[in-house]
Parts: C-alpha cells; structure tokens; sequence
C-alpha cells in the first residue's frame, strides 16, 4: 500500500516511536529478529511486560493499516499472537497518517510549522520529542554538547547527527540554537614547526612523525602539521577554528576509498564552519604514485565511484587514483618514508601544494 494513498490512521504513541525507528532502518528489509532490535529502541519500557508480543503485533497492524509497512505472510506461531517473519518498508515519505498525527499535537510556538509542514511520521514523531522538552525545560539556560542533547531529548546520543542535514533544519526549523546545544569539536594534535600559515594534515601517525621531522628543517609556509588520526579528521577539522594563525589546510592520507572520502568529508564540514578549504598535498600524492607499490586485494571500486572519490584531488592525479581504486589497489602513504623524503635533495619536488597561495 502507498502511504500517500492510504486512509488516515490514528496511531498510539508506541506505534509512532516504533514508524520513527523503522525510518532509520539502513534497509528496505528486516526479519523478526531485527524488528525486535527496533522495538527494543523505539518501546523500551516494554521489555518487561509479558504484554510485549501482543504491543509490537499491535503496532504492526496499525502501521501496516496506515501504508507504512508491508508484512510477510510467513508468520511465526511459535508464540501468540502470531508475528511475521519479515517486513518491507517504503521509502519514508509524508503520508495522510503524518499530517493528521501532525495536526493532533498541540505544538510549542518555536515548533508551529510542524503542523502544516510535510512530513513523515518518524520526523513527526522526532518533532514530539523535541516538543515536549521545550514545554518541560523551555526555562532552562543550560547550553550542552550535541550528544548530552540528542541522549536527554532523543534517547540516543547519535540521532541528532543524523538529523542535522535533513528538512528537519532547513532555514526556519530546528536550529541548534533552539535545542541550546552546539557540535563539540574533538581535538586535533598538531605540532608547530615554523611560523608560516598552512597546516598540513597527515592521516596516519608514522608518516606524520616523518613529516614533522622532514619539515622542521625547511618548513616553508607550513606552521604546523597535524596527525589526522584517520576518520577522525572529519569531525576534528572543525579544531582548527581554536588554531588562528592557520590560513590553509594540506592534506595526505592513503590513496584507497578511505584515504580520499575522509578529506572530502573534512572538505565539506571545513567549509560549514567558515574554515579555510582542505586541499590536496599534491607533490607528497604525486611521489606516492611515483614511487608507492599498488597493494592488491581491495574491493575494486566501480569506475563512476572512483572518479568520484578521486574528484577531490587535482588532475592528473585523479584520473591515476581513480584507476587504483577501479583496479582494487591502494597505495599506503607510508611508502613516502624518511629515505625517499631525503633522496629529494630540492624539497620543492614534494613540496607542491604546502606553499601558502
């Protein structure tokens, strides 16, 4: 059944804390044990009751009346009521159920949009949450990180990650400023070896210690250069607003799927937080494919993705990137060691990329 054609269902709150958790589901799909994981989260205070069977098949019939859900007609009698083995889930849109549902909550002014806005039945759901915090601590001034927010008003410490690029903060919705919360930037370790404005990020901790000791002799416009500690750069870079003197920001990490998603992450999130663009060390990624040997054994990466992913990087460099990842190959940054940094005895052959524009 499709949502938007489905007749207006008055779902429990139960129901519409378990639609809200199905939304987030990172599948079409999910068997019964899967839906138990998802009842667990959305319907925590029934994990005693000896009623929890009858409450989830309940919701399900709801749900499933509204056109959120499609149930398997593989059932399992093991217990009554009997439960299905599998459901499908439609892509999460707005529905009848939604607007109605919407339209039923008696929302704070800072929330008055809700009622018109188009929206599923988990953002509503979301929106409840959100709602009756501020009716209940709208008088407090207490200003706390992200997670501490999403955990006391959401149940969970990652949900308003998750929501921060949705409709739910369009322009004239939620804002951080509303729920009095802010995104807590983990630290990023860097070391000062000159006075000049390029921080230059290094992804893994050997080759940061080569690079710091390499430059401290000639360090150009490179002030400072930082271990990226892998992933952790996405969320890091947004560190570099406490560095003032920094002006640009060099990056090199591995050059397989992860080495370049995680500085075009860091590219993205730089450029939310006002910071300077994250930029390809260019010379340091042309020595490593000078001088690098592909490892084999990658998952090969189709084509258009690599093209992709290698977008970050300048030309040529990411057509020959793009090829590694097609070819199931990656070079690991390691290979632009001690010996090879000193075998260039014009550190302007690798230094490409770290001068201050």
């Amino acid at each position: 059944m499709n949502p938007s054609t489905s007749a207006k269902v008055t779902l429990s709150p139960r129901a519409m804390r378990l639609a809200a958790a199905l939304e987030e589901w990172p599948r079409r799909t999910l068997t019964l044990a899967e839906l138990w994981e998802v009842f667990a989260i959305a319907d925590a205070a029934s994990a005693m009751r000896p009623s929890r069977r009858t409450d989830l098949a309940e919701a399900l019939e709801a749900l499933t009346a509204a056109g959120l859900i499609s149930c398997s007609h593989t059932k399992d009698t093991s217990v009554t009521p009997a439960l299905p083995t599998r459901l499908k889930l439609p892509a999460p849109q707005p529905s009848p159920s939604a607007a109605a549902a919407a339209q039923a909550i008696a929302w704070r002014p800072e929330l008055a949009w809700a009622a018109s806005a188009r929206l599923t039945l988990g953002q509503i759901g979301t929106l409840r949450l959100i709602n009756d915090w501020l009716r209940d601590c709208g008088r407090d001034d207490d200003v706390v990180p992200l997670r501490e927010r999403s955990l006391e008003v959401l149940g969970h410490e990652k949900r308003l990650d998750a929501l921060l690029n949705t409709s739910l903060f369009a322009p004239g919705r939620l804002t951080l400023g509303l729920l009095r919360t802010f995104r807590a930037h983990p630290p990023l370790s860097t070391r000062r070896i000159g006075g000049g404005p390029v921080l230059l990020v290094v992804e893994n901790a050997d080759t940061f210690d080569t690079l710091t000791r390499v430059l401290t002799a000639d360090p150009g416009d490179v002030g400072r250069v930082a271990w990226g500690a892998g992933a952790a750069f996405e969320a890091s870079v947004a560190s570099v607003l406490d560095v003032t003197e920094v002006r640009a920001i060099a990056y090199f990490g591995d050059l397989d799927a992860d080495g370049l998603r995680i500085p075009a992450s860091a590219h993205r999130r730089a450029a939310q937080e006002g910071l300077p663009p994250v930029c390809p060390a260019a010379g340091l990624y042309r020595l490593l494919l000078e001088i690098g040997v592909p490892q084999p054994g990658q998952t090969p990466v189709p084509h258009g993705k690599a093209l992709e992913l290698a977008g970050w990087l300048s030309e040529p460099l990411a057509t020959r990137a793009a090829s590694l990842l097609a070819a199931g190959c990656r070079l690991a940054q390691e290979a632009v060691g001690m010996r090879a940094l000193q075998a260039r005895t014009e550190v302007s052959e690798w230094q490409d990329g770290l001068a201050f524009p």
